[in-house]
């Protein structure tokens, strides 16, 4: 690495001091040594290597930068570089942990650690932060409430909730779906969403503050983050980076997390407990918003919360995000530009993967995070989230990239030789970009189906009624016409023989009925009418108790064995007649997939569960004209390892928790084997081939629709 910096001048006469109440902790992280100066006043803390320390502890405002530097040149076994020190110092600064005899140009110096970065932070699209007030006072006279959350009773209590409440959690998980699927998207839900999330997040910052002050450290800062314009309280809890035990640092860390987790053991006793009404939702809310928020933003590492402070603590990685950013600088100013000065980060053992990972991850969590971010705020109003995908997608995606961009070619312009390979950089990465977006790719929607006869190889019973007798059994051949089964139904026998009886008491009467009462015959006549068309109806149905084969083949019954002395509803289907021709199927697409499955159609491929190592053709019989809620059979449903999300509250299997659309396929020839009834089927719906940008495109744009017209 360069010895010597073009900044160098900037500071060089400079005479710095550390600010008078700081103090210093000497910490060991994975075999290396780290210094932590901490103001205890501001709870404001920099953590520094062996190197920079160095330097930093002969801060005393008696000697310029230009001297420190120069003695620590022969006494020093590592020296600092002046670009090094430099960094230091505008590091320090921004913490407020150093002053100067004379006011210094740090944001032309480093914009990214300076105020600048400070101002850019302050108006970060995703995360503005805006400081309230000091809650020193309200932490003082809450300190005993402080002494028994964090005590051996206070642990146990809680790990006795957070034991029911995961054994609850597992024991109702059926019901919490079914209820979930019954309130989401329901804006009275919104509401009790809306009225429990301010005060679960004071709780939560609450926990941390008095964690903080519960070992000694002090918060004089609070406030308001605009998380994607939602608010989010916080409290400065930076006073934990000088707790000397890890354990304390870990409990500060994870205090919100588990105040959460306890409000949450609470609000599912009382949704158990409550019966259906507001109480109930309100109940449900809490624990949405203590399980899911808690789970995919505090505790996750990938975001600077909870969970990230927590990993930097339990894992010994100090400074984990900004030296993944750091150490991913240097390999390409090495791999890449080829920049001899720059010696490898020293590492301490087993950090290298943790570097290597973090910074790409928390990158793509924030592109994620981002995106969903707009589409929450397009469901409100399109010209919202629009604004929001611009502002966040310069934030989040381009952004992060941007900045590394600047970083390679300042590097690249002070080595002089490099800029040939920035370009050739330059245009590898242009190269990229342009394959994403113009190389055509294929594209398809996959779907489930199961095979489903023609209407007249279709075997229904045309009345319902208990199977009496079986002509033919499975795999017997049948001719058009040839009874299959017989069905009894004492209710209807009964009904016809009532009518039969009444037709008859009404020929009586009319033929003893005296021949001048043209009246009362008349009445008769239609009496007896109206008896005689009931009369047919009773007999069409008894007919209907003889199920017969409308078409002949090999007759496909798939339980046979269980269907004497069964009840058989009116129109269910329960098995097939094989004529040899290509059998149908049913295909449900789910709500995401059907409005994309038509999009340049190029063929459809089907493949058989009995015979999935052949492709067989299709084309489409009949097209879905609206969507339904009721599956054609329970193997499409994900309970039975079909695609389909169902009611939880159904027992046959076949309510659908959204609309599905209903496609009939017919094979393009007969498959070798017997498709009988029910048999699952895979189907590919070919698309051609499109560029992967214009696919994502297209994903999007749904998507998008979807939130901004959830009713479409």
């Amino acid at each position: 690495m360069a010895l010597l910096s073009e900044r160098w001048h900037r500071v060089a006469t400079l005479r710095p001091r550390l600010v008078p109440q700081l103090r210093v902790q000497r910490q060991r992280a994975r075999g290396a040594t780290w210094y932590l100066l901490l103001d205890p006043a501001s709870g404001r803390s920099c953590r520094l290597n062996p190197a920079a320390y160095a330097l930093a502890g002969r801060l005393a405002g008696e000697a310029t930068v230009q001297q420190l530097w120069e003695a620590l040149q022969s006494v020093a076994a590592e020296p600092p570089t002046q670009d090094e020190t430099v960094d230091m110092l505008a590091q320090l600064r921004e913490c407020g942990l150093v002053e100067f005899d004379r006011s210094a140009d740090f944001a032309r110096l480093l914009p990214h650690l300076a105020r600048g970065a400070g101002a850019a932070r302050r108006f970060d699209p995703i995360a503005w932060r805006l400081p309230l007030a000091d809650p020193a006072g309200l932490l003082r006279r809450l300190q005993p409430l402080g002494r028994l959350l964090f005590s051996r009773a206070g642990a146990l209590a809680w790990l006795l909730a957070l034991a029911w409440l995961l054994a609850q959690a597992a024991l109702q998980a059926p019901a919490l779906a079914a209820y979930a699927d019954t309130v989401f998207g329901s804006a009275r839900f919104a509401l009790a969403l809306a009225l429990v999330w301010l005060p679960v997040k004071l709780l939560h910052e609450l926990a941390h503050a008095l964690a903080v002050r519960r070992f000694g450290g002090a918060v004089h800062e609070a406030g308001v983050t605009l998380m994607m314009g939602l608010p989010v309280p916080y409290v400065d809890a930076s006073a934990a980076t000088g707790f000397a035990a890890r354990g304390q640092r870990l409990l500060v860390g994870g205090a919100g997390i588990a105040a959460e987790l306890a409000i949450a053991a609470g609000a599912l006793a009382l949704w158990s407990a409550a019966a259906d009404g507001p109480l109930r939702e309100l109940a449900f809310a809490l624990l949405v918003v203590c399980g899911v928020s808690t789970l995919l933003f505090n505790a996750n590492p990938l975001q600077r919360l909870d969970g990230y402070h927590m990993l930097v603590d339990a894992l010994q990685l100090p400074n984990l995000a900004t030296r993944s950013r750091a150490w991913w600088q240097q390999w390409l100013q090495r791999r890449v530009l080829a920049l001899p000065e720059v010696e490898p980060m020293p590492l301490a053992r087993g950090e290298r993967a943790w570097l290597v990972a973090y910074a790409p991850l928390a990158w793509v969590w924030l592109v994620l995070i981002a995106l969903l971010g707009s589409l929450w705020l397009a469901r409100f109003s399109a010209v919202l989230g629009a604004l929001a995908a611009l502002a966040f997608g310069w934030q989040a995606l381009l952004r992060p990239p941007w900045r590394l961009w600047q970083t390679l070619r300042r590097a690249a312009l002070a080595a002089g030789g490099a800029q040939r390979r920035l370009r050739a950089l330059l245009a590898g990465v242009g190269a990229l970009v342009v394959l994403v977006i113009a190389l055509p790719l294929p594209q398809h929607t996959l779907a489930l189906g199961v095979v489903w006869p023609a209407e007249q190889a279709q075997l229904r019973p045309q009345t319902e009624g208990f199977v009496q007798r079986l002509h033919k059994t499975d795999g017997d051949h049948v001719e058009a016409g040839e009874p299959v089964l017989e069905l009894a139904n004492p209710r209807l026998a009964a009904q016809l023989q009532r009518q039969e009886a009444r037709v008859a008491a009404l020929q009586s009467e009319l033929y003893a009925a005296l021949p001048g009462d043209s009246a009362r015959s008349a009445d008769l006549d239609a009496e007896l009418a109206a008896a005689q068309a009931e009369l047919a109806r009773l007999r069409e149905r008894a007919d209907g108790l003889q199920l017969r084969a409308r078409v002949a083949g090999t007759l496909a019954l798939p339980r046979a064995a269980d269907l004497d002395g069964r009840y058989l509803r009116q129109g269910e289907l329960i098995g097939q007649v094989l004529g040899g021709e290509p059998p149908e199927l049913r295909v449900a697409l789910p709500d995401d997939r059907a409005a994309r499955w038509s999009e340049g159609l190029r063929r459809i491929e089907v493949r058989l569960a009995d015979a999935p190592g052949r492709v067989h053709s299709a084309t489409l019989a009949h097209d879905g004209t609206a969507a339904v809620h009721e599956l054609p059979s329970p193997a499409l449903g994900r309970p039975h390892g079909g695609l389909i999300e169902t009611d939880a509250q159904d027992r046959e299997g076949r309510r659908t928790a959204q609309p599905v659309l209903l496609l009939d396929l017919r094979l393009a020839e007969a498959p070798s084997g017997s498709a009988r009834l029910g048999t699952r089927a895979w189907v590919r719906f070919d698309q051609g081939l499109a560029p992967l940008a214009w696919q994502w495109a297209r994903a999007l744009q749904r998507r998008w629709a979807q939130q901004a017209n959830p009713q479409a």
